[in-house]
This record gives structure tokens, C-alpha cells and sequence, in this order.
């Protein structure tokens, strides 16, 4: 979601000139970025920073495309700092949805999870996955095929049953 704020940026300052009509033909649709860096900010709190290999944004349908999305989600006083990589990702800005494809992982202390894909959608504000879960820490591996998670409190939900293996076989 953070590619999606920054692209979002970019796209909506990259025509700051005087207003005169213009016709589609005279702006290209597709603004394209290589090795693209991003911070988000909230006010003037940083709340993720990180780097797309290669971004596409369109102007006239909003869809936005990224490859090799790596993104760090600062410490806060109540969450630790997390990670998330993703192989390729897609969505939408004006409809506030973003998937991550082709291998997700998202790390925070002490614990990995990783699944094929992810979606969020702002409506509610949530991240879904349909595909097979797996969770790792020291201690258990917990596996499922799918699941929801809330990022707000970094609770996540095992869908449709969950296999927990602890101890040694676990790791």
C-alpha cells in the first residue's frame, strides 16, 4: 500500500503548470519509474519506506503495476519494526486495492510468514490471502490455506483450519 501512496504523490504533482485544456493525446497515460524509492509519511511521522525495481502508474485508469517491492515499516511504541517483499504487485489508487503476487514474505521479530499472494482493500482496511499461509517462529510453524490479517494490530487470522507443528519439527 505504500507503493500505492507514492505513486499516488507523484502522479498527482507531475502536472503542475497553469490549467488549460488538454486533450489525452497531448500527456502520456503511463508514467514509469525504475528502481523507484518511497517514504510514506502520516503528518510528520514516517510510517513505511522502501524501493520497487520498476513501477508503472497510468493517469487516465489509475491502475499502478510494480516489480521487486521491498518495504519497511518503522518501530512504533506499541509494534515492532516489520518487513514485507514482494515478487510483483498491482492495483488500483482510485479504488483503494492493492495484490501482491509471486511470493509474499512478511517479517517481523521473531516471526515469518509467507504465502503467494496478498490483496488489501481500504475498505476495510484489511489484507486477505486465499492461497496457502505459513507462519515460522523458534518455537512452532503454524500452516493454513488462507488467511486474513488486520495491520493495524498485526493479528493474524489462519482462514479455513490451521496445522500447527511446535517444538524441533516445528523449525
Amino acid at each position: 500500500m505504500a507503493v500505492v501512496a507514492v505513486l499516488w504523490s507523484l502522479a498527482a504533482t507531475s502536472g503542475c503548470e497553469a490549467a488549460r485544456p488538454r486533450g489525452n493525446e497531448d500527456v502520456p497515460p503511463q508514467l514509469t519509474f525504475e528502481k523507484l524509492r518511497f517514504r510514506v509519511f502520516r503528518g510528520p511521522l514516517l510510517t513505511a519506506e522502501g524501493q520497487a525495481a520498476h513501477a508503472t502508474f497510468r493517469r487516465d485508469s489509475a491502475d499502478l503495476a510494480a516489480e521487486r517491492i521491498a518495504v519497511r515499516f518503522p518501530a512504533t511504541s506499541s509494534q515492532a519494526e516489520s518487513h514485507i517483499t514482494a515478487a510483483r504487485g498491482s492495483g488500483n489508487v482510485r479504488e483503494h486495492r492493492f495484490t501482491a503476487t509471486g511470493g509474499v514474505r512478511a517479517e517481523q521479530p521473531g516471526q515469518v510468514a509467507t504465502t503467494a499472494e496478498a490483496r488489501y482493500a481500504a475498505a476495510d482496511g484489511l489484507v486477505r490471502g486465499d492461497q496457502p499461509v505459513e507462519v515460522r517462529s523458534s518455537e512452532l510453524t503454524v500452516s493454513g490455506p488462507g488467511f486474513t490479517l488486520d495491520p493495524r494490530d498485526q493479528v493474524l487470522h489462519i482462514e479455513g483450519g490451521a496445522h500447527v507443528v511446535t517444538g524441533e519439527a516445528g523449525r
